[in-house]
């Protein structure tokens, strides 16, 4: 449609909505507008469209040879401005047999039937919803006809670019070929590690979580189902990303869990290494039931007494108690046995009070609710099973969407669309 008949059209459907708005509520006023709005989107898309659509039948191949087209094709395209019918030349090289549409190329369209603003809004929306629930949301917010699957098989697509980037970038900064730049440069930064369980492949399988917060930036996320190896580049370049390099302090907090320590180290060798407050309570608690009897009142004074004594950076006097016990059964012996161990390897971990003098944190609650952002907030729904690739995909997509990184999203898209 020209130019010169579009603005009549659109009046003409502004003044049939503004004459039958009156007496409505807000909401029914504004949905009228909003399908003014889509409606005047559609009409101009595809008046651009159309202006460049002339193509030259000849055209120079990329082997530097003259390719030739006989006719034009259509293509169906699905947009955020509507359905539009795209026409373009398809050519060919006489000489190297190459095939190429430039019009695909200079548009910016993929293989897919999906424009790559459809693709990007698709794969957000369904970072944060199950493919169902964003079905529904994309078509009733933005008028997208798409299926539960095709949403999973788009976001699944860009997320999986995403991870793939992701990965890559981190392996070439561990094996120092890639240097990130920071503008950030925090006063302190935390970082905590994490593991959650997720249904993968008809099994729970531990995914790995690290969140990184500073006074000056907040918080942002990762998650991955790789190895600890792949989990410790990830985390490396998150921290780069964060200013880990300049920042005045760096704290490392997490449970006892010696593969976290072993990646922290690795890492981060600088780094004030703090057991997590909560996780070494349990473990007195895991001790006193076994020496005490489980819910008994020594059981619970001896806890309260040796939590005084932690939280006084008094280990070693935790240490002293624990070694006083003399259990006979095989399982209790486990126990004092495993105990001693991670409270002998922790020591120089839980200085509570010098840390809580320091102002760091000595609680892990930040990686804690990021884990339930990724599981109960998105792969731990009811009913859902994963395949592990979908998981991966899934989990790099919605840490772009927590750490706001839309351009990662939107760059992944028109590779994935």
């Amino acid at each position: 449609m020209p130019a010169n008949a579009i603005v009549p059209e659109l009046l003409q459907a502004i003044q049939q909505e503004l004459s039958e708005s009156a007496g409505e509520d807000l909401s029914s006023k504004e949905e009228r507008a909003l399908r003014i709005g889509r409606l005047a989107a559609e009409m101009s898309l595809s008046e651009m469209l159309r202006i460049d659509e002339d193509e030259p039948i000849a055209a120079v191949c990329g082997c530097g040879e003259t390719a030739r087209s006989k006719e034009r094709e259509n293509r169906s395209i699905v947009t955020l401005a509507g359905t539009h019918q795209i026409t373009r030349r398809k050519y060919q090289c006489p000489v190297c047999g190459a095939w190429g549409v430039p019009r695909d190329v200079l548009l910016g369209i993929g293989a897919g039937n999906y424009s790559v603003g459809v693709v990007a809004l698709t794969s957000e929306v369904a970072a944060g919803f199950p493919f169902e629930a964003s079905k529904d949301f994309l078509g009733r917010r933005f008028g997208l006809d798409l299926c539960y699957k095709q949403v999973q098989r788009v976001s699944e697509r860009t997320g999986s670019v995403i991870a793939s980037d992701e990965f890559k970038l981190a392996g070439s900064v561990a094996a120092d070929k890639a240097a990130v730049v920071s503008k950030h440069c925090p006063s302190r930064l935390s970082i905590s590690a994490d593991g959650l369980m997720v249904n993968s492949d008809g099994s729970w399988t531990e995914m790995k979580c690290a969140s990184f917060a500073s006074e000056e930036d907040g918080r942002t996320t990762i998650a991955t189902m790789q190895r600890s190896e792949q989990f410790g580049e990830l985390l490396y370049l998150e921290a780069l990303r964060r200013g880990c390099a300049k920042a005045k302090e760096l704290v490392f907090v997490a449970d006892g869990a010696a593969w976290i320590w072993n990646l922290a180290a690795h890492h981060f060798p600088e780094a004030v290494e703090i057991v997590d407050w909560y996780h070494a309570t349990q473990h007195l608690w895991q001790i006193a039931s076994a020496w005490h009897g489980d819910g008994t009142r020594k059981a619970r004074r001896w806890v309260e007494r040796n939590k005084s004594r932690l939280m006084d950076d008094g280990v070693d006097r935790v240490i002293s108690s624990i070694k006083q016990w003399k259990p006979i059964d095989e399982d209790a012996q486990t126990v004092k046995r495993e105990n001693l161990h991670y409270f002998t390897t922790n020591a120089k971990r839980m200085l509570y009070a010098t840390f809580r003098e320091l102002d760091y944190p000595i609680g892990s609650g930040s990686v804690e609710s990021a884990c339930k952002q990724y599981g109960q907030g998105r792969l731990k729904g009811p009913g859902m099973r994963w395949k592990r690739p979908g998981i991966e995909a899934i989990a790099h997509l919605r840490s772009a969407v927590l750490n706001k990184r839309d351009h990662n999203i939107l760059e992944a898209a028109g590779i994935a669309a």
